[in-house]
């Protein structure tokens, strides 16, 4: 045989290697399991302790601290680390901002040693970060997180046979750092706003109370929503529990009640209890209805940063690939083979079609 037949069989069994070590190759295989982690103080085991990190801090002072990051999932995990302003959710409690995006400031008084992390499942690895603080920082709470990020592709598909769908998730997970600067501390809570969201037939009807912190330390609320007629004739009274609202931020509280509206007009006012005896009232918000809708209805929904491990996932659709079949990015590393294989198999041909026949 030939040494160009030879090389080109050798090509073939080279290919056909390839081909066969894809389905093994981690970089390319599709790896189906549970995406879990999350991020916690790594010292302080007292359960009467908070779980996330607060210390009191003078203006100029700096500190170091450990945080610990957990992959509690079944497949290994690549993770973007971060340090993001915090800001106060719907109905209250902390939520981070998206990496880059400022809202109070704080998340640039974390340093942080590393910016991506990789845990094999069930693994932990202590990050350690700096804490600076401002010389001319201001008295009171400010808040920021440490945040881990990663995006893998989810195993979920919508739609019928003929427009399948999987969905990139972007999953976040965080711990919050209160750092409180000594100094005047002042509390202080303003209800500025009240209106009807929305209602239907089987949840009732949704009121918006948008509320303001104008102190500098968080603050929680609790009260109630009461509506009237325009005579002043009491018609429902609506229970309020509203989380943290932190330092200087402002948030919407929302509450369902399994109450229609007809149509007419109507007093909407609100009261909350904070802070051992202080309360903020909002009284006689009018409210008029026609055809079941508000004449004047809320401000359009503010887009709010996820709660990582509460609020949903950031989806981004993708096509699908087949129940069953590789990732759709193996099949451009499957078709360069299937080219490179013709071509050998070509060259492999046309040499035996040229072979001299032997003389008896």
């Amino acid at each position: 045989m030939s040494r160009n037949i030879l090389a080109a069989l050798a090509v073939l069994a080279l290919l056909a290697a390839l081909a066969l070590g894809l389905l093994a190759w981690p970089g390319i295989a599709y790896a189906e399991g549970k995406v879990s982690f999350g991020i916690k103080p790594a010292h302080g085991s007292d359960p009467n302790l908070p779980g996330y990190f607060v210390h009191t801090l003078a203006p100029g002072a700096l500190m170091t601290d450990e945080a610990l990051a957990v992959n509690s999932g079944d497949v290994p995990v690549t993770l973007r680390l971060y340090a993001a302003d915090a800001a106060t959710a719907i109905n209250g409690g902390t939520g981070f901002a998206n990496d880059g995006d400022e809202k109070n400031g704080a998340a640039r008084w974390l340093s942080l040693p590393m910016s991506q992390l990789y845990l094999e499942p069930g693994g932990k690895t202590v990050v350690p970060f700096l804490i600076s603080v401002p010389s001319d920082a201001s008295p009171g709470q400010h808040v920021a997180g440490l945040v881990l990020e990663a995006v893998t592709t989810g195993g979920a598909s919508t739609g019928g046979s003929d427009a399948r769908f999987t969905v990139n998730v972007v999953r976040r997970a965080g711990v919050a750092v209160l750092i409180d600067v000594p100094g005047h501390h002042s509390t202080g809570l303003e209800i500025t706003g009240v209106c009807l969201r929305q209602q239907d037939k089987e949840q009732g009807a949704t009121f918006e109370i948008t509320v303001r912190n104008t102190g500098n330390v968080f603050v929680r609320g609790q009260g109630s929503l009461v509506i009237a007629d325009r005579g002043g004739t009491h018609l429902a009274s609506i229970p309020m529990d509203m989380d943290t609202v932190l330092a200087g931020d402002a948030t919407q509280f929302q509450v369902t009640h399994p109450v229609r509206l007809a149509d007419g007009s109507y007093l909407l006012s609100a009261v909350l209890k904070y802070a051992e005896g202080k309360t903020a009232v909002l009284e006689g918000m009018e409210l008029d209805l026609k055809h079941g809708e508000p004449e004047v209805g809320c401000e359009p929904e503010e887009v709010k940063p996820p709660e990582p491990g509460l609020a949903p996932d950031i989806a981004t659709l993708t096509p699908a690939q087949e129940e069953g079949g590789p990732p759709i990015g193996r099949y451009a590393v499957y078709g360069t083979l299937a080219l490179l294989t013709v071509a050998a198999v070509a060259v492999l041909v046309r040499k035996l079609g040229t072979r001299h026949p032997r003389r008896r």
